[in-house]
């Protein structure tokens, strides 16, 4: 079994297969260009990231792509949007009346993936209530690579779980 077909981690589930370089495709929702660049040249490494800076984008990037998504990473602020990334995160978990969701958010398609928050402001949330709200995960940015894949495998690890 070559490098890229094998698993790299129990209950990892493997990219894609339309990805040819092998890496997982991650939507990376943020407005902010420094954290972006500083965040992304380590996550390229294992990932293939798309980028939205906004919710509209974000919208429209998860439309395009949520066949291949493995993740989606949302800045709880996501200043310049409509939507937070926490309510965001409730409508993609359809935890939002329909009457309640902008129009260019609605009929989304169904992502069963992890949604990983992120902010700089961790100490302002707590990991239950971003649950609550349909999070995965709570994470501090700078977001670092091995804390995100121990995060997406144990999501991944607790779906195969019996």
């Amino acid at each position: 079994m070559d490098s890229l077909s094998r698993p790299p981690a129990p209950g990892w589930t493997p990219p894609p297969s339309t990805e040819a370089d092998g890496r997982a495709l991650v939507l990376f929702v943020d407005i902010d260009d420094a954290h972006f660049a500083q965040t992304s040249e380590r996550l390229r490494k294992a990932y293939k990231l798309v980028r939205a800076q906004k919710d509209r984008e974000a919208c429209e990037l998860i439309r395009e792509h949520h066949e291949d998504l493995v993740a989606v990473l949302l800045d709880v602020d996501m200043p310049g949007s409509i939507l937070d990334g926490i309510l965001l995160t409730r409508i993609l978990r359809g935890r939002v009346p329909a009457m309640g969701v902008p129009p260019f958010a609605r009929n989304l398609p169904a992502i069963d993936v992890p949604i990983i928050l992120v902010t700089s402001r961790t100490e302002s949330y707590a990991d239950e209530d971003m649950r609550r709200y349909g999070g995965d995960r709570l994470m501090q940015k700078p977001l670092e690579i091995h804390k995100l894949t121990l995060a997406l495998t144990d999501w991944h690890l607790a779906r195969n779980d019996p």
